[in-house]
């Protein structure tokens, strides 16, 4: 185990994770046997330095949702309602829990890779549509939209949490 990966127990007191991460007090705490915790790396301290607070990786599984919100409505006729419940819980979730956190989801968001990424994941999506119905597959079963957008919102969720680390060691090195 690296010394940025030492286990530490949370402080109440603490500010943030960084400025405990690096203050050596966690390994007195870790050995009482207490609840502890991984310290997080240097490149998300950095992120926090410069106003960026990362954004958890659950809450890329609304934006892959919305990238599988197509299968998810040919999946059922009521497949719209699950969509339309979703962006209201996301709207909430970013309005309350993700509030400081808004800057670094919208900079990911506006950034040139992400572009890609999206771009990607719906040549991604046409080609397997391509590919399944020139095998003489197509998708068009409830349950196979139901795979499809399962395996759209996971390289999603995949794919944006990837992005946001090299956007933080990107503002780590900088």
């Amino acid at each position: 185990m690296a010394i940025t990966d030492a286990p530490r127990i949370r402080d109440s007191k603490d500010t943030t994770h960084c400025e405990t991460a690096r203050t050596g007090a966690h390994y007195e705490t870790a050995r009482t046997g207490a609840h502890y915790e991984t310290a997080r790396t240097g490149a998300d301290c950095a992120g926090e330095k410069a106003g960026f607070r990362p954004v958890p990786v659950w809450f890329f599984a609304f934006e892959g949702l919305m990238g599988a919100s197509y299968d998810v409505v040919r999946s059922s006729p009521y497949g719209w309602v699950f969509i339309a419940a979703s962006v209201a819980v996301n709207i909430v979730l970013a309005r309350t829990v993700l509030r400081g956190r808004l800057k670094m989801a919208k900079a990911l968001l506006k950034g040139k890779r992400t572009r890609k990424i999206a771009v990607g994941l719906i040549a991604l999506r046409a080609g397997l549509h391509v590919v399944l119905g020139a095998a003489g597959m197509q998708v068009t079963s409830g349950p196979a939209h139901i795979a499809l957008a399962g395996a759209m919102c996971a390289v999603t969720v995949a794919l944006l949490s990837f992005e946001q680390r090299v956007m933080l060691r990107a503002l780590a090195a900088a």
